[in-house]
Order: C-alpha cells, then structure tokens, then sequence
C-alpha cells in the first residue's frame, strides 16, 4: 500500500468516525437507558414539546408537567424547547407513590450550549451524569441525574437549567424506579451460589470419569 493511499484510507476513517459521532438524530436517545425497565413504577417522557413555555401533557405516561420558567424560549420546528435570549431554567414535576423506597432519575437530551451539572429533587441535588456527548457543531448531550432510596412522595418536583443561552432541549424522561427489597438480593446470592455449586460438581464429576 502506497503512502498516498494509506493516507486516504486514515482520511475516510476519520471521516466516518465523525458523520456518526458528530450528529446525532433528533428526538431518538442515542444512549443506553440507565434504569432497569423491568422495575420502573412511573414514567414519563417527551421527545416533542408542543409549547415553549409550560407543557402539560407528557407523549409517554401520565401525571408529568414540564414549565420552562423563563418565559423568553421558542419552540423549534423540530418540537425542541430553544432559548436564544435568556437562561432556560425548568421544572417537572411527576406524581408519586403512596408507599415504598424507589430510586428516581431524570434524563435529558440537549444541543447547544449544556445543561448545569446539579440538578435538584424535592430540594435534593445530584450531579449530572454524561453518558453521550456528540462532537463538532451543534453539540448533543445526554445526560442524567439519579436519586437513590428515595422515600415515596405525593409528588416528584425536579429542577435543573441551562449555564448559558442558547440550550436547546431536545428531550426529557422522568422515572421511578422500585428498589428491590432485601430478601431479593438474598434470593438472588442463594441462586447464584446453588449454580456455581451445581457446576463445579459437574466439573468434579467429569474429571473422575
């Protein structure tokens, strides 16, 4: 391989590394969930905004609003809630559980400028968790915050801003999430270990045939 040819094949490589991580799709999240579907007690979410200030009806569940408090941000024909004047500075609020220890997370996805790294529950901070962040222009993160063991309430009240103008949020997901009770964990190391005694007999068995 020539050195010319070398070059244009890093060239291209590089090229595609960048039109993947560089620009991410709109309104889909691009990172994993960080929650355990299975245990998820409420939930609600919006990957299209219909206002730009308070927003009442979630696209996913129920009992969730979202107000940007500003009162100075635009809705974007992409459905996004964009602030090009002023700080965004949010609150969602998601309706609880009588009873019960859960852990609660709120996700974000953003372009532009980021997202401050506290965010507050019921009064409570958490810092941000990053778990993508796209390069080149028109930045995309997404982000969460997790609270853990969290005693049930009536009412989840979540705050978190921007740090500067120019944030965009692309979408948000709210979640309660149940925390397993300690005899589960206990089931779950009784089982583990039952398997691990089960195959190393097998072994045993094996090697004395």
């Amino acid at each position: 391989m020539t050195v010319s040819t070398k070059i244009a094949a890093i060239a291209l490589a590089i090229s595609a590394t960048f039109t993947t991580s560089a620009f991410a799709t709109s309104n889909v999240w691009d990172s994993a969930t960080p929650w355990d579907s299975t245990l998820v007690a409420q939930y609600a979410a919006w990957d299209n905004f219909a206002f730009s200030v308070h927003n009442a009806s979630p696209e996913y569940g129920t009992g969730a609003t979202l107000t940007e408090t500003s009162t100075v941000a635009s809705l974007t024909s992409g459905k996004n809630i964009y602030n090009a004047v002023g700080t965004s500075n949010f609150i969602a609020t998601l309706l609880g559980s009588a009873s019960g220890t859960f852990d609660v997370y709120l996700r974000t996805a953003t372009t532009g400028t980021l997202l401050d790294t506290t965010a507050t529950l019921n009064g409570i901070s958490a810092t941000l968790v990053e778990t993508y962040l796209s390069t080149g222009r028109g930045v995309e993160q997404e982000a969460y915050w997790k609270w853990s063991n969290v005693a049930a309430s009536n009412m989840y009240v979540f705050n978190f801003r921007a740090t500067e103008t120019h944030l965009s949020l692309d979408q948000l997901a709210l979640a309660v999430v149940a925390v397993p009770e300690p005899s589960s964990y206990a089931m779950l190391a009784l089982g583990l270990g039952a398997i691990g005694i089960a195959t190393r007999r097998k072994r045993k068995q094996a090697s004395m045939a």
